[in-house]
């Protein structure tokens, strides 16, 4: 049985120039122990997912489909059973640790606190926090814990909001962009970061990323999404070294050591969605069928292929 299993997920943006369909009909499940990562450019709707599983989105989202967490739609349950379930059974890990970290507080601070939402004495919650610092390779956790977040590299405060995320050991950690805006060094230290993490057999991992590098070095599997779905499928070594679709294909020749050939042209305009393929202007291979007719998600085995090519 799924840990995750989401169905059918459609998000919504009712906006001044119209509706923006930033999620159209997106299904995959994730098992315990695994990690599957969310792949593609920005604005393919990636960090919408993450966000609307927790119902982080704003007013304006309008979100429908399941999305059942161990047996329980996280979609539809009320707000005071989802705050159970939120940050101590699923962790959010957000994409700018600057921005989620409060500068006026130090840093053992910030974790011990969660222990003591729990109940814990401030003693012990401090002792716990510098065991989360400690196990999350934060350099020297008794320093480290006395200053405060600007004091600290930008892969460190990333470490540290994760040892925020993870300190109640949740079952799920949905981590949005880790490596966005990191240096050469600091994406280094943090992608062996969450390898350490992806070696934990008891816990599940969705990573958002458009850093197809750092998907192909943790993830069991890889859900390739363009333009608000799904368009690839399958195994994380296979899909990188044998993409299907054409926009996958583009994505991994687009890659520095593949070359750096970038993708010509743009996606479509979320408020008006062409009726064929959403990839269709921007592919080498287009033909007829591919404007008049949008390809649905096709499966084989353990793969999933959205085009009229395969």
């Amino acid at each position: 049985m799924a840990l995750l299993e989401v169905s059918h997920l459609d998000v919504g943006f009712n906006t001044q120039l119209g509706s923006v369909q930033a999620v159209n009909d997106v299904s995959f499940q994730i098992k315990k122990g695994e990690t599957l990562g969310l792949i593609g450019e920005s604005g393919s709707g990636k960090s919408v997912i993450g966000m609307s599983l927790l119902r982080l989105l704003p007013m304006n989202a309008c979100v429908k489909g399941e999305a059942f967490f161990e047996g329980k739609d996280l979609l539809t349950m009320k707000e005071k059973d989802l705050q159970k379930i939120r940050g101590e059974r699923i962790s959010f890990i957000p994409q700018n640790p600057t921005a989620s970290l409060n500068p006026l507080l130090k840093n053992g601070l910030q974790v011990s606190e969660v222990f003591e939402r729990k109940g814990h004495s401030k003693e012990n919650s401090w002792k716990s926090a510098l065991k989360v610092m400690e196990r999350l390779m934060i350099r020297d956790p008794g320093l480290s814990a006395k200053k405060y977040p600007h004091q600290l590299s930008g892969g460190m405060r990333q470490r540290l909001v994760a040892g925020i995320a993870l300190s109640l050991q949740p079952e799920l950690v949905i981590a949005d962009e880790p490596t966005k805006g990191l240096d050469s060094l600091t994406r280094g230290k943090t992608i062996e970061f969450f390898k350490h993490l992806e070696g934990d057999e008891d816990r599940a991992m969705l990573l958002i990323t458009h850093d197809l590098d750092l998907a192909y070095e943790i993830c069991d599997r890889l859900a390739v999404l363009y333009a608000g779905e799904i368009v690839e499928m399958g195994p994380a070594g296979e899909l990188m070294d044998l993409p299907s679709h054409p926009y996958t294909r583009g994505l991994i020749k687009s890659l520095p050591k593949n070359g750096l050939i970038p993708l010509e042209g743009r996606s479509p305009s979320l408020l008006e969605l062409p009726g064929g393929c959403y990839f269709g202007e921007r592919c080498c291979h287009h033909k007829k069928e591919c404007s008049c007719k949008h390809p649905q998600l096709k499966n084989s085995g353990a793969w999933q292929t959205r085009c009229h090519l395969n």
